[in-house]
Formats: C-alpha cells, structure tokens, sequence
C-alpha cells in the first residue's frame, strides 16, 4: 500500500498534549508521522496528496452501524 499525505482536514490525535494535527502521512494503512503540512511535506517528497477538505479524521473510528427503524419490514 502506498505512503499517503492528507491535508486540508480536522486531524483529531487522541493526544491529550496536541489534540489536533494540520497533516499527517499514512503508510501501509497506519498513521506513520504527524504534524505540520510543510514539515510532512519537506521529509516525504513525492508521496500522494489527498486533500481533504476539510472533513474530519479519526484514527481507528469505523463506521458501521445502523438505525432499526430503517432495517425493518
């Protein structure tokens, strides 16, 4: 799986000390660096830019549910 930059968002960390990120790089599906846009940028040139405007990330959050009255007949 390719190294992937996004950009553009609302990163939350769960880290209590920097709550939120401007940047961070995925690789092979984990979050591998965060942190500003420049710096990110300047240490993985050439990696793939998805810019997210401005949606929100939450690392580990998958959302897969459900509301009953729409599941029954």
């Amino acid at each position: 799986m390719a190294s992937q930059l996004l950009v553009n968002g609302r990163i939350t960390t769960m880290d209590l000390a920097r709550p939120e990120a401007e940047a961070v790089l995925i690789d092979n599906g984990h979050f591998a660096e965060v942190g500003l846009e420049a710096d990110l940028r300047a240490r993985n040139p050439g990696v793939a830019v998805l810019d997210l405007h401005r949606r929100r990330v939450i690392p580990g959050l998958i959302d897969s549910h459900t509301h009953i009255i729409r599941q029954g007949n």
